[in-house]
């Protein structure tokens, strides 16, 4: 007999079929018990009434799997309509050991470190099959556009000698006998081959070694490459760009339904008929001080909580999740953005904002060698180290521009979810290679104090050491440093209730913990660590333990209201506090903010 999938079994009433599948639940009722069947399109409830039959599943765990010959039964029971009877179970490979994390309930209750130190198997909960399902949709539906529009596919090198974007955020890899990089992005390859193709796309992988910790950040992502020729300027590109979303999210409305039903959740709001709007950098900057009173105007750059107030003002005003910001200052951006013609402290660049943070960046790129070759001195790298990519200058090329989007931050910003690691199969950052955690060098006792005081040291940092009287509460710190109790950093070490972990929250001595926030950004509620089990894992006593969570091997949040500051003390022992600045700290910790 032939398989049928679960979801076309509706076609088949009154008819012997044959499913194969994974045991997702078995509900023990008596006389009668109910066993629920996953395959790849669903779901479907398979009525056990013959004792022979129970015998055969009943001591099984969630994920053996079985075959199943039985009858297709109308029932308005089920979600399907319908339900298998009289079936014959044939058990084909066992699990009798209960899985670490329950798979079959509706909501995956684990912390977030749990499900991935248990990928593999986390994966097949349904939540997140939903999310990967709608991701595939979206490669899918970026693919379909721009090949319709006469884009060629193009695949890229991951191995490259040269960095592609300037910086020092490179892996670097023992190739024979060589160093090389692994790939930031595909710039430079793509914008050789508009030379060839005119208009061309690709997925790709790129690396950045940032030791960033956040919620929107990885050390490998995916991303979707974008490069067209003869544009008239980069609003060419923007245009493009806005059609590109716009048929993704309506193809992802309209295919999986189902899985935004899964996940309960509505779709990033793109109609067709707005225009995402567009706003200038600076005007952006002027925008958020006016909504928000917060005075940015001096950056050079948006921050976070600028790109989220001006996707609240998208959706207000003009009833889309998306925003462009253009216009960039020239200092901020890559050294093959064009420098705008009538102001050229700027450039013809643009990020596009989703819901809350920059999903894509892209522009008008230089065309003229000798004007590139300029650009690449004025950003700190040598012509030399780009002969090949400087080439396809001197030998034609029409005026041109792209973007490059990741891939798991458009699903993770189209989907509302709340941590870019929900949204990769198979994530890397800081802390793990693949999902699989990396064991970190925890410093504990005067092997810490002496780790904190050889990183200020090196990283040049501004910093003054106090030694003094023990003291054991925020407030006999404050008064002996001659500060505000609010310029105080207090650094608490919490534990997971369910899970055991621990982590870090760092926020102004004169504030409390938010134990509700930090349970919604974790997936379980927290309580204080134990003051015996600090001193016995990290060498100290409450009261005494340094903001660098980073160094004692912890997930590490720093408030927001910590971040607004300027020069912040804190204990580094009982006996010894350091006066610093606060951007100096964040930036050696590396913290989330909160």
């Amino acid at each position: 007999m032939e398989r049928l999938l679960n979801k076309n079994l509706k076609e088949n009433v009154g008819k012997q079929v044959l499913v194969k599948g994974w045991m997702h639940t078995l509900r023990k009722m008596g006389k009668i018990n109910f066993l629920v069947i996953r395959d790849r399109s669903g779901l479907v409830q398979v009525v056990i009434e013959e004792k022979e039959q129970l015998e055969k599943i009943k001591n099984l765990k969630e994920g053996s799997i079985l075959h199943i010959e039985a009858t297709v039964q109308e029932s308005n029971q089920t979600e399907l309509g319908i339900e298998l009877i009289n079936p014959v179970i044939t058990v084909t490979s066992e699990v009798t050991e209960t899985p670490p994390v329950e798979i079959n309930k509706e909501e995956l209750n684990a912390h977030i470190d749990t499900i991935l130190d248990y990928r593999p198997i986390t994966l097949r909960h349904q939540r997140y099959q939903a999310i990967f399902r709608i991701q595939a949709t979206i490669v899918k539906a970026y693919r379909e556009f721009l090949t319709s529009q006469g884009f060629t596919e193009f695949f890229g090198p991951s191995i490259i000698g040269a960095s592609s974007e300037g910086g020092t955020e490179m892996f670097n890899v023992e190739y024979f006998d060589q160093k090389v990089l692994l790939s930031q992005s595909a710039q430079l390859y793509k914008q050789m081959m508009v030379g060839v193709y005119e208009r061309v796309f690709a997925l790709m992988k790129c690396f950045r070694a940032e030791k960033s910790n956040t919620r929107r950040h990885l050390t490998e992502a995916t991303q979707f490459e974008f490069e067209m020729g003869f544009i008239e300027s980069f609003e060419d590109v923007m245009n493009m760009l806005e059609r590109v979303v716009k048929y993704i999210v309506q193809t992802v409305n309209e295919e999986n339904a189902s899985d935004l039903k899964i996940l309960g959740v509505e779709l990033a709001k793109a109609p067709e008929e707005v225009s995402f709007p567009r706003i200038s950098f600076r005007d952006a900057l002027e925008l958020f001080y006016k909504r928000t009173g917060i005075d940015e105007r001096g950056e050079n750059d948006l921050s976070p909580a600028a790109e989220k107030e001006l996707c609240a003002y998208a959706r207000e005003e003009f009833g889309t999740d998306f925003i462009f910001v253009t216009h960039f200052l020239r200092e901020k951006v890559a050294f093959y953005a064009k420098p705008n013609e009538e102001d050229p402290t700027v450039a013809n660049y643009f990020d596009l904002l989703c819901r809350e943070i920059e999903i894509v960046s892209g522009g008008q790129r230089i065309d003229k060698e000798e004007e590139m070759i300029e650009s690449l001195k004025l950003k700190g790298l040598n012509p030399e180290n780009f002969t090949d990519y400087l080439s396809i200058f001197k030998y034609g090329m029409p005026k041109h521009g792209g973007f490059g989007m990741g891939m798991e931050r458009l699903t993770m910003m189209l989907l509302g979810i709340d941590n870019i690691r929900h949204t990769t199969l198979f994530p890397s950052d800081p802390r793990r290679v693949a999902s699989v955690r990396l064991q970190p060098k925890v410093y504990a006792g005067s092997e810490l104090t002496e780790k904190i005081m050889h990183t200020l040291n090196e990283e040049g940092i501004k910093f003054e050491h106090l030694t003094h009287e023990a003291t054991k509460t925020s407030e006999e710190s404050a008064q002996i440093r001659n500060m505000e109790l609010s310029d105080g950093v207090k650094a608490i070490i919490l534990r997971g209730k369910k899970s055991g972990t621990n982590i870090m929250v760092c926020l102004p001595a004169n504030e409390k913990v938010d134990m509700q926030a930090i349970s919604k950004l974790e997936g379980e509620k927290f309580e204080f660590e134990k003051p015996e089990t600090i001193q016995d894992k990290f060498g100290r006593e409450v009261g005494g333990v340094p903001p660098f969570g980073n160094y004692l091997g912890l997930k590490t949040y720093f408030s927001e209201q910590l971040a607004e500051k300027e020069q912040i003390g804190f204990n580094i022992d009982l006996t010894e506090s350091i006066l610093m600045n606060i951007k100096d700290l964040i930036k050696i910790v590396e913290p989330e903010m909160i």
